[in-house]
């Protein structure tokens, strides 16, 4: 058995799309492949990108990326701009970045995400972990994915283990074919997740779940999976996860800035939380549209990331299949893919990598993989077009417009705002934990003071919201709203809060806001009557919606 059992070819898994890098040029071709029934497997139907640059004339990202008008990388700017517009029309998303032959052509952020700002991944850090399985694979630590996971993690073994549980593979994890009673993914409203990390040992949690199925038969989506791979990563190369890709992948990428929490005792969370900056979520897409390479150094190998990217297994949920924690679609490219709209695109046959990162709700979180293939692909032509200024300019009209404040507008402040100044609002009894809050008004913003949790916050417990960066949630949130139609950045429990204000009614306030770099963004709804307040909270993601009723008390 090869290194990478599981690859290409294996028996246990159907054949998919190998990645072949072309030598001396930009192209990295998606390969037709023929899958275990004799099936070509589909690839782009478009042609090839343009190799007319030569590979070491393309600097490489590490301090900054090189950027590049589109039409000298072959892309459509009319189309590009048009992709921002449709992006800012339709909300939720906080940025797109294109890079076409290893250069950036669109790079734009939609107000009120500031530019140069790490983004919370959601599980596009699966897709990280998953790279450092391969490196660590590649350095001898790991002696490959057909290890059995309970011989790597033993003293997080359960008490009995069955023959099933016993034969579950690295591989397995790789592949979410576990064959455990996960539960943590949306489908179950991501209650596993919630119990594990509620649990004193996370690891030995899921490794104690109960086997439903046998390993490596089927795709079951599993949080605790990715957990695993990062205790591994912990067990085989003695520093955690996070430290393993400071030194063997981030450092040599140029990321020098990241956050990526840990477990209480110590593990990386290898399903999510890591952060980072869009630029860099674009190197990690260059690295594997450059089969690994980087500046002349092989970062993974060549052999691991086609056996990451391949149809691994088939999915059928967020798209066709899956590889090596890495999404792979049918048309002929993979995705790394986190909540609310995180996603590393990397599709070889038009030497793209594109980026989002946004706050979607469920419904919309597979927005970006539309607007991919309706714009961006749209936009790829397989040799470099003629200069075209008035495309150009509309796309950087656009991604200036994207990424501006409004012009502020009149602040009509109506006389209850008087009444109501500085008072505080006593809570009734209610089930959410809001206790009160006061509003207190300047001439062009409004501070807010809210004691109690809000919204999902108040299901997780507080050890659990420290893992992951919340601070001083006894404390009420204090945050400026701006008045004049523009956002105000505030920071309140280790978050940084952007939110605006206005009088939807002569007696109803209401307050936008979106947590910077993270999928959260809702409202607070005010409606005043006489001596009281009534309170709608709502979360745009979760959709959850809490109301309360207060009592003016001064």
């Amino acid at each position: 058995m090869g290194l990478w059992s599981g690859f290409v070819g294996c028996d246990r898994r159907p054949a998919g799309l190998g990645w072949v890098g072309v030598v001396g040029c930009l192209a990295v071709v998606a390969s037709a492949c023929t899958s275990s029934d004799g099936t070509e497997e589909p690839s782009l139907a478009a042609p090839p990108a343009s190799s007319a640059v030569e590979v070491e004339t393309v600097p490489w990202p590490t301090a900054s990326w090189p950027v590049s008008t589109p039409e000298e990388q072959g892309m459509d700017s009319g189309v590009l701009a048009e992709l921002v517009d449709r992006v800012v029309a339709e909300g939720g998303i906080d940025s797109v970045m294109v890079v076409r032959n290893g250069y950036a052509v669109v790079d734009a952020v939609v107000y009120p995400f500031p530019g140069d700002t790490a983004h919370n991944l959601q599980s596009c850090t699966k897709s990280v972990t998953g790279t450092l399985i391969g490196i660590a694979i590649d350095r001898g630590l790991l002696a490959g994915v057909e290890v059995p996971v309970l011989e790597i993690l033993p003293d997080a073994a359960p008490g009995t283990v069955d023959d099933s549980k016993a034969s579950m593979t690295v591989e397995d994890l790789l592949t979410m074919s576990t064959g455990l009673e996960c539960r943590d993914s949306y489908l179950y409203g991501n209650r596993g997740l919630g119990e594990m990390r509620a649990s004193d040992d996370w690891a030995a949690h899921v490794l104690a779940l109960p086997v439903s199925e046998e390993p490596g038969s089927r795709f079951e989506y599993c949080n605790g999976a990715s957990f695993l791979l990062s205790a591994i990563l912990s067990e085989v190369t003695g520093r955690s996860a996070s430290e393993f890709a400071r030194e063997t992948l981030f450092e040599p990428l140029g990321i020098t800035e990241f956050v990526w929490p840990a477990s209480p005792d110590g593990i990386t969370l290898g399903e999510s939380e890591l952060t980072l900056r869009p630029a860099d979520m674009a190197k990690i897409g260059l690295l594997y549209l450059r089969n690994g390479e980087w500046d002349g150094e092989q970062l993974a190998s060549q052999g691991w990331i086609e056996a990451a990217t391949a149809l691994q297994i088939r999915a059928g949920t967020v798209t066709e299949g899956y590889g090596y924690q890495w999404w792979v679609d049918d048309a002929g490219y993979a995705f790394a893919y986190g909540a609310g709209g995180q996603v590393i695109f990397v599709v070889p046959d038009r030497d793209l990598v594109v980026v989002f990162t946004s706050g979607l709700p469920p419904s919309r979180e597979l927005l970006p993989k539309r607007l991919l293939e309706q714009y961006v692909l749209e936009a790829a032509q397989s040799e470099p077009l003629p200069p075209d200024p008035d495309a150009q300019a509309r796309l950087t009209a656009a991604i200036s417009a994207a990424g501006s404040a409004p012009e502020p507008s009149a602040v009509d402040v109506p006389d209850v705002a008087d009444t109501i100044d500085d008072s505080r609002y006593q809570f009734r009894p209610n089930q959410f934990g809001h206790r009160w809050f006061t509003l207190t008004f300047d001439d062009d913003s409004a501070r807010l003071e809210f004691a109690g949790l809000l919204g999902e916050l108040g299901a997780v417990p507080p050890e659990v919201l420290a893992l992951l960066g919340y601070r001083d949630l006894d404390k009420p949130i204090e945050i400026e709203v701006g008045l004049d139609g523009r956002f105000v950045i505030d920071e309140a429990w280790g978050r940084q809060w952007a939110s605006r204000g206005t009088w939807v009614t002569e007696s109803t306030f209401l307050i936008e806001y979106h947590i910077i770099g993270q999928v959260q963004r809702g409202s607070f709804r005010i409606r005043f009557e006489d001596d009281l307040a009534h309170l709608s909270f709502r979360e745009e993601r979760s959709g959850v919606v809490q109301a309360s009723t207060a009592e003016r008390t001064d």
